[in-house]
């Protein structure tokens, strides 16, 4: 099953892809993921029944615009405006017990993903207006570990990821020292390239399925908090997802967010393949 949050770090076999607009500007990707043969044990001296399983994901994922500062706030990623390539390994861990007091059962998943990317830079010279464009490269490593409660409906994830990333610096309206036609001597734009940025983020996400229908649909929704260590940022997101059915091969959904570095709030749609539990 797929991570609402798209991480490729997940049980998730197959293809699979998803759409997301945040205020009027769009990203989508598509992703396949693949899970090596389960390993159990059996049960031993103590009653334990222990399943072992480990997944492997690739995710590509492309801006749907031309604006180069284009990034998801809500979360704090640097690496989300320009095409980027992701792969991640999990292991997800079950143990199952037949407890005196009743049959009982705890779960836990943790993986690592790495991601790599490169993003274009539009600026002109600030008194000749010259144009200039520049590719810069874009690194994120991470990883998380994920708890699952005994009614199976519910999960509770830390994670932790360094991006090294680049952002444009912010559009002025230059003009040359002689003006003599503002529409051919002055131009809005960067006045220089783009700046490095480094970040640290620190997450928690719950995520819950609850038992609740709304016009038919089943409801889930995860919501999530980040903190950029290095830059005393944060971020927080509120997604809600619409479940059709459970043959049903599209999620659509919404969410709301807010990001104290851009101080805005975001509003969001999405369509994504499928929701579940797993990272």
């Amino acid at each position: 099953m797929a991570a609402p949050t798209a991480r490729t770090a997940s049980l998730l076999q197959g293809l699979g892809g998803e759409m997301e607009v945040n205020n009027g500007e769009a990203r989508t990707s598509l992703s396949y993921g693949g899970k090596l043969p389960p390993r159990i044990c059996p049960s031993d001296a103590d009653g334990a029944v222990r399943f072992r399983q480990t997944s492997y994901g690739l995710t590509l994922s492309v801006p749907l615009a031309n604006d180069t500062d284009l990034i998801d706030p809500q979360l704090l990623d640097g690496l989300s405006d320009g095409p980027s390539l992701s792969f991640s390994l999990s292991r997800y861990s079950a143990t199952k017990r037949d407890a005196p007091t009743g049959f009982q059962s705890h779960a836990w998943q943790f993986g690592s993903e790495v991601s790599i990317g490169m993003n274009q830079f539009h600026y002109r010279d600030p008194v000749s207006l010259a144009k200039h464009s520049d590719w810069k490269p874009q690194l994120g490593i991470g990883g998380f570990l994920a708890f699952y409660p005994k009614d199976r409906r519910s999960m509770v994830s830390f994670g932790i990821d360094y991006q090294s990333s680049y952002e444009a610096a912010e559009e002025q309206i230059l003009c040359k020292p002689m003006v003599t036609d503002p529409d051919k001597d002055c131009a809005k734009a960067a006045p220089k390239g783009p700046d490095r940025e480094d970040s640290l983020n620190l997450s928690i996400e719950y995520r819950r399925a609850p038992e609740l229908k709304i016009a038919g649909a089943n409801i889930g929704y995860s919501p999530k908090f980040t903190y950029d260590s290095l830059n005393d940022d944060f971020g927080v997101e509120l997604p809600f997802y619409f479940l059709p059915s459970e043959k049903s091969p599209l999620l659509p959904g919404f969410k709301i967010g807010y990001a104290s570095d851009k101080d805005d709030v975001i509003l969001g749609v999405f369509l994504k393949a499928s929701f579940g539990m797993m990272h």
